[in-house]
C-alpha cells in the first residue's frame, strides 16, 4: 500500500496533536480530563464542519464518522484517568499514540519492505518506525512534563515499552490502532520504570541459581510434554521459555499458578470432545497447544512476574495482576470448553440475544459458572502460597470475570468491532484482566 496525500495529511495531524501533551506540565488531572473531553466534543461536532472530513478515510465516509479521530482524545482521557498523579506517564502514552502509531504508518507505507511473519498486513519498516519514533516521542514528552532529564535506566525502560507497544500494534486485529497499543505501552512503562534500574539483581548468586533451576526444570518438563504429545513442539519451546522465566524470576509460587492454568486448560479441553468435534469447535491438533497459545495466554503474566521480581518493595500488586492474567485465561478456556460441551442456552453480550452453541463470542450460564469456579480456585491457590493476602481473591476473580466479558464483547459474532483472531482475543482478555486487578489493588 502506497502513502497517498490524504493519509499523509491525516498522519501529520495525528502526530502534530502531540504538541498539546506539553500542557500536561501545568495541568492537573481534572483539567487534563476536561481538555480531552473538550477535544472529543470538538472532533464530533466542529471538525467535520471545518473541513476535517478531508481527513476521513473511505471507511469513515461510508460509516459516517471517523473511528480513529474520535478514539484519539478518548485514549488520552483514559491515560489521564489511569495516571492522575503521574501525568508524565500519560504524556508518555500520548507520545506512543502520536509518534509510534503515526510513524508506523508513514514508515510502513513509504519504505515498504518485508511483511511481519505473524501479520502480512504490517511491515518491519512500520514496526521499526513505531519503536524508534514512539520511544523518542514518549521520552521527550514525558521528560518535559516531569521537568527533568531521564536517567539511562529509564531510557531502557522507554525502549522496552516502545517494543511492547509496537508488538501490540502489529497484531492482526480489527480494532483501531489508536486504542490498545498506547495503553499497553504506557502500562508496560509504568511497570518497567521501577524495575529496570534493579536489573543488576539478576546477577546476584542467588538469582543466578534460581534462573539456572528454572531453565533446568523447564527444559525437562517441556521435553517430556513434547514427547508425550501433550503440546506441539512450538508450544513446548515457548512454554519452556515462559516457565523458565516465571520459575527463574518469580519462584515456585507464580510457577504453581502457571501450572494450575495449564493443567486446568488442558484437562477441560478434553471434556465433551465428541460434541465439540461435531460442532466444529474442538481445539486443533487434538487440543495440543502451540507457541501462539502460550504467547496469547501467558505473556502478560510472565512480564508481570518478571517486573515483580525486580521491584520487591512493590511486588504484591504486580503478582496480583499476574494471578488475574492467569485466572482470566483459565476462566476463558474453561468457560468456552464447558459451555460448548453442555447443552445449555447460549447468548451474545451485551443484549443477551439467544444464539446456537459455538457461536463466536457467545456465553452460557454453565460455562460462566464453571469458569468462575476455575478462576476462584486459581485465586485461592495464589493466596495460599502467600503471593497476596486472602482479600486479593475477590480482586482476582472480579478481574478475571471482567476480562472474559471483554473477550466476549470483542469476539461477538457479526459485530463491526469484532476481533476475529482467537489468539489476539486471548491476549486482550488477559491484558484487560491484569490491568483491572492492578487498578483494584
Amino acid at each position: 500500500m502506497n502513502l497517498d496525500a490524504t493519509e499523509a495529511k491525516r498522519k501529520a495531524v495525528h502526530i502534530g496533536m502531540a504538541v498539546f501533551a506539553l500542557l500536561l506540565r501545568w495541568l492537573d488531572w481534572r483539567g487534563a480530563a476536561l481538555a480531552a473531553l473538550g477535544a472529543f466534543a470538538f472532533n464530533v461536532l466542529a471538525l467535520p464542519r471545518l473541513g476535517g472530513s478531508a481527513l476521513f478515510r473511505r471507511d469513515d465516509r461510508l460509516r459516517g464518522y471517523p473511528v480513529g479521530i474520535l478514539l484519539y482524545p478518548l485514549v488520552v482521557l483514559a491515560l489521564v484517568l489511569l495516571f492522575p498523579g503521574r501525568l508524565h506517564l500519560a504524556a508518555a502514552g500520548w507520545g506512543f499514540l502520536a509518534f509510534g502509531d503515526g510513524f508506523a504508518t508513514l514508515c510502513g507505507m513509504s519504505l515498504g519492505g518485508p511483511s511481519l511473519p505473524w501479520n502480512e498486513g504490517k511491515r518491519w519498516s512500520g514496526f521499526g518506525g513505531y519503536v524508534v519514533f514512539g520511544t523518542l516521542g514518549a521520552l521527550a514528552l514525558s521528560s518535559f512534563v516531569a521537568g527533568r532529564a531521564p536517567l539511562p535506566a529509564e531510557g531502557v525502560a522507554f525502549l522496552l515499552a516502545g517494543l511492547a507497544g509496537a508488538a501490540v500494534e502489529s497484531l492482526p486485529s480489527e480494532l483501531d490502532d489508536n486504542l490498545v497499543p498506547p495503553l499497553a505501552a504506557a502500562g508496560a512503562l509504568a511497570a518497567l520504570l521501577p524495575a529496570v534500574p534493579n536489573a543488576s539483581m539478576l546477577f546476584a548468586p542467588a538469582s543466578l541459581r534460581q534462573l539456572s533451576l528454572g531453565l533446568a526444570v523447564n527444559a525437562f518438563v517441556s521435553s517430556a510434554a513434547a514427547l508425550l504429545r501433550v503440546v506441539r513442539p512450538s508450544g513446548a519451546l515457548a512454554g519452556g521459555l515462559a516457565g523458565a522465566l516465571v520459575l527463574g524470576l518469580g519462584g515456585w509460587g507464580p510457577y504453581a499458578l502457571l501450572w494450575t492454568f495449564f493443567a486446568g486448560g488442558t484437562l477441560v479441553t478434553r471434556f465433551g470432545r465428541r460434541r465439540k468435534e461435531a460442532m466444529g469447535k474442538a481445539e486443533e491438533a487434538g487440543g495440543r497447544r502451540g507457541a501462539a497459545n502460550v504467547l496469547a495466554n501467558c505473556s502478560v503474566a510472565a512480564f508481570l512476574v518478571a517486573c515483580a521480581a525486580l521491584t520487591p518493595a512493590a511486588s504484591t500488586p504486580l503478582l496480583l495482576a499476574a494471578a488475574a492474567a492467569f485466572a482470566t485465561a483459565l476462566m476463558d478456556t474453561v468457560g468456552t470448553e464447558v459451555g460448548q460441551a453442555l447443552k445449555t442456552p447460549t447468548v451474545l453480550l451485551p443484549d443477551f440475544r439467544r444464539v446456537p452453541p459455538g457461536t463466536d463470542g457467545a456465553v452460557s450460564v454453565g460455562g460462566t459458572l464453571a469458569g468462575l469456579l476455575a478462576a476462584l480456585f486459581l485465586a485461592w491457590v495464589g493466596a495460599r502460597l502467600g503471593l497476596y493476602a486472602p482479600r486479593g481473591i475477590p480482586v482476582v476473580v472480579t478481574a478475571a470475570f471482567a476480562g472474559t466479558v471483554v473477550e466476549s464483547l470483542l469476539g461477538r459474532d457479526g459485530a463491526s468491532w469484532r476481533v476475529s483472531n482467537g489468539h489476539v482475543l486471548n491476549f486482550f482478555n488477559t491484558l484487560a484482566g491484569a490491568a483491572l486487578a492492578f487498578l483494584l489493588a
